[in-house]
């Protein structure tokens, strides 16, 4: 009478006998694969159909602790990682109910049906003395050796990148409230001072309302950049947008020595996208414009509209960039503004395609001028 089948909350339970293990990982161990995954700077598992490991290269071993790959050979990857559930149930590792929303395990289910996958996967090691919490992100990919049918995953442990933007959440949260309660401050005063200090009120608005346009794009940047930015597209009209913008970039138009001008034959057209990327984008292109022009100088706002429907917002200045300039302008970290300020022109494009399906081109010249344009999808 065959053995009752082992529990399971998830996976089957069934494991291949040992001999039979160590037969796969042999015939990978002799194979040209073998060679080459040992050379990748990434932790790489294989696990044959039951999803016992045949092949863990050296990065894997380091993760897990191991000294040899005899040491985790057979078993599955949550017990060589030291997962914390994998004695919850007889089945081991797989066979839990906390295996159920583990990435690791349903990136091999679906690379055991025949698809890749990436999943991430959150492990709790404990020992008798700590507690060691694994951020990974799982790469699964099936693969056929020696008439083997098996699954390849890639590790790599993200738990800097986690608690990295488990920093930067609390630290714009933070500082956010502290800019709110500035601004409720300085409302307070305005009501109390005399009206001879309404300029200074003014200027202090201003400063509060700068620093948190600032925190807001670095928060707009690293969400966009980690593709988590959320869109909110409404119908906007060009003009608006260009009046808003000369009206609003006045104030890094410091002592007013530049003119900021819509051009009168801007189109005056009506149109659907994200207003606050496009503010991100626009103010930028200003206020480079505004640094690149010569006291006396116009700044030119504009907007067009294309053969294909596609709207065209510009910037212009009399103004060339040098030929290197115009090479590396989009090259992430390049500045003509000094060490550590080169975010500019690549957040630009960065926003434009990623947020709005648009794109940023410019066109220089000493005859010419300068001049960037958003161009957004019809």
């Amino acid at each position: 009478m065959a053995d009752a089948p082992l529990p399971t909350f998830f996976l089957p339970a069934e494991r291949l006998k040992q001999p039979a293990i160590d037969a796969i990982a042999r015939d990978i161990a002799h194979s040209p694969s073998a060679l080459t995954l040992g050379a990748v700077p990434l932790a790489v598992v294989i696990v044959n159909d039951t999803r016992q490991i045949v092949y863990a290269n050296a990065r894997f071993l380091a993760l897990a602790g191991k000294a040899e790959a005899s040491q985790v050979i057979g078993q599955r990857i949550g017990e060589a990682l030291g997962c914390e559930h994998v004695d919850d149930n007889i089945g081991g590792c797989g066979t839990t109910r906390f295996c159920q929303y583990c990435g690791a395990a349903q990136a091999v289910v679906k690379s055991l049906e025949g698809e890749s996958g990436t999943q991430e996967c959150a492990i709790n090691r404990v020992s008798a003395s700590t507690l060691d919490a694994l951020n990974l992100q799982v790469w699964a990919v099936p693969m056929e050796i020696e008439g083997h049918k098996l699954v390849l995953n890639s590790v790599l442990d993200i738990a800097h990148e986690k608690a990295l933007r488990g920093f930067e959440r609390i630290f714009f949260h933070d500082i956010l409230n502290a800019v709110t309660g500035i601004k409720g401050i300085s409302d307070l005063l305005s009501l109390e001072l005399p009206k001879n200090y309404l300029r200074e009120l003014e200027l202090l608005r201003r400063s509060i309302d700068d620093l948190q346009d600032i925190v807001d794009t670095q928060r707009d940047f690293l969400a966009v950049e980690a593709k988590e930015y959320r869109h909110n597209y409404t119908r906007l009209y060009t003009i608006d947008i260009l009046k808003y913008l000369a009206s609003y970039c006045q104030s890094f138009n410091h002592g007013g020595k530049r003119r900021i001008d819509v051009a009168p034959q801007a189109a005056a057209q009506i149109f659907s996208s994200d207003l606050r990327i496009i503010q991100r984008i626009m103010v930028n292109m200003v206020k480079n414009a505004l640094e690149a022009s010569a006291p006396g100088k116009s700044v030119t706002l504009g907007a067009d509209v294309t053969d294909r429907g596609a709207v065209r917002l510009w910037v212009a200045n009399p103004g060339a960039m040098p030929e290197e300039v115009q090479l590396r302008l989009f090259e992430k970290g390049f500045s003509t503004k000094g060490e550590g300020r080169g975010l500019g022109t690549y957040s630009m494009r960065l926003f434009a395609r990623q947020c709005l399906g648009g794109e940023i081109s410019f066109t220089s010249t000493p005859e010419d001028g300068t001049r960037f344009a958003l161009e957004l999808p019809a």
